[in-house]
């Protein structure tokens, strides 16, 4: 079993940060630097993408359909040491809201995501976001 040190969690935080802020922007390249080559992104029993093409056209759909004027939360995320020094399972609730309409809620999920250390940087290798 691995361990997850401060350090760990500080840059664990940051991906999620970078993952709002690049699924908000459309920024695609940013959003990509954030999933192994093979990751997945699921949200159940709506969609499912799999590898580096498919996860990459997701910042483009929430610009297309939110006009920009969607923003994203990932909030209490909790983080545990996987199998290997190399993983890391993490819990957290995700909220996407539209300005576009006062601000109101659109989805709450929460997510479970397995992470691996990729030349040293963690890096999501699956997503699944579920209807409380």
């Amino acid at each position: 079993m691995g361990t997850i040190t401060g350090d760990d969690r500080i840059a664990i935080a940051e991906l999620f940060a970078r993952y709002c802020h690049s699924v908000d922007h459309d920024d695609r390249q940013g959003w990509l630097d954030l999933f192994t080559p093979g990751g997945t992104f699921e949200v159940a029993g709506v969609m499912r993408l799999e590898g580096h093409e498919q996860v990459g056209a997701m910042p483009g759909v929430v610009a297309e359909h939110g006009g920009g004027k969607w923003r994203h939360q990932i909030t209490n995320i909790v983080v545990d040491a996987g199998g290997d020094a190399d993983t890391a399972m993490v819990a957290a609730y995700g909220l996407v809201t539209d300005w576009g309409n006062e601000g109101k809620p659109m989805t709450f999920s929460d997510y479970a995501i397995t992470l691996n250390r990729v030349d040293g940087a963690w890096r999501i290798a699956s997503l699944l976001a579920t209807a409380p």
